[in-house]
Order: structure tokens, then C-alpha cells, then sequence
């Protein structure tokens, strides 16, 4: 039997639909599209890319790159994926708006802006965490923004409808287990 489903384009609307929801709620709609891609990096769920495309049509006009990366997609929390959307959303409001620090350094200015959206940063990605440095994640805060924006989506039916079948190394079920329970306290 065919399967008639389009994974791409039902894929990417979704990432699409969600990045245009956040930028509306969280960064008043200031922030540059993106093109969102899925890139495979060992220990990053996402990076951003500040004017890595160019057009075919004009030599002056770029776009930005919002890569996610699909091997977590299956072993974390739906809410995760989104944080790490908008982790990187933070660092193209910083680019366009800000100043940002040295590559992959996260600095004052980038840490206040993702609290300030409802995301805590944390070198941890958990409660008492540093808030800046090189590796960096974070955590919802509970009755942010953020999290208000994300329980929308998920009421208007938002889900990823793809994800890989293979865990990544170096991740255990318990690991799993323990993301779920954090994510849904």
C-alpha cells in the first residue's frame, strides 16, 4: 500500500508554524525568517546560523539558518524541542538586535533575553545552573511566556509528527525517564 503522506512538507509546516507563533508572542515579530534545517551535530540539540543562505535571485538578500538537530526529537519532551527553537531564536534577536559575545558563548545580554521570554538559562539545563558560559541550556520557568506560547500550540493540536527511530548515544532510558519527569513538573 502507498503512503501517501508528505513527511517534508508536513514536517516543516509544523517548525514553521511554531517559530511564527513564538516570534509573534515572545519577540513582538521582529526577528528575521529563518530556514529551519535539520543538521546531525554530536551534543547539540540546535544551532543558529546568522546570514548562512543567500539568494539565487540577489546576491544582497540572506537568510538566517535555525538547525535542529532530529536525533533528539524521538527521546525528548516535545517542550524541549521547542525550548531549543527559541534558545536559538534568542541568539538571532541578539544578532539583529543586541551584541552579541564570541561564537557559542552566551553571554548577560543573551541570558536576560531568554528570561525575559520565560526560559532560564542554565549550564545544567536544570534549577541552579549557571546562566551564562559556553555550553548553555534551560528550563521553562513555570507561568512564563514561554510556556504560555507553548501550551497554545499544544491546545491547537501542535505536535512533531516525525521524529528519528534510533536514540543517540549515549542516551539511556533512564535519561529519557528523568527529562520527562523534569519537563512535566
Amino acid at each position: 500500500m502507498k503512503n501517501n503522506t508528505k513527511p517534508t512538507t508536513q514536517f516543516y509546516e509544523a517548525l514553521q508554524n511554531a517559530y511564527d507563533a513564538f516570534n509573534h508572542a515572545l519577540f513582538e515579530g521582529q526577528l528575521d525568517n529563518s530556514l529551519i534545517t535539520l543538521q546531525r551535530r554530536a551534543n547539540t540539540f540546535g544551532y543558529m546560523s546568522y546570514n548562512r543562505f543567500i539568494s539565487i535571485g540577489d546576491n544582497q538578500t540572506f537568510t538566517h539558518e535555525l538547525a535542529l538537530n532530529p536525533e533528539y526529537f524521538g527521546v525528548k519532551p516535545l517542550v524541549e524541542i521547542l525550548q531549543t527553537m527559541v534558545h536559538e531564536m534568542c541568539h538571532l534577536w541578539q544578532m539583529q538586535y543586541g551584541k552579541p559575545s564570541i561564537k557559542t558563548y552566551h553571554n548577560k545580554e543573551w541570558a536576560a533575553k531568554m528570561e525575559s521570554i520565560g526560559l532560564m538559562p542554565s549550564d545544567t539545563g536544570r534549577i541552579g545552573g549557571k546562566k551564562t558560559g559556553q555550553n548553555m541550556g534551560d528550563y521553562p520557568i513555570a507561568g512564563g511566556r514561554f510556556m504560555a506560547v507553548s501550551n497554545e500550540l499544544h491546545s491547537q493540536g501542535f505536535i512533531v509528527a516525525w521524529y528519528d527511530r534510533f536514540k543517540p548515544k549515549n542516551t539511556t532510558n533512564q535519561g529519557m525517564l528523568n527529562d520527562k519527569t523534569f519537563a512535566e513538573t
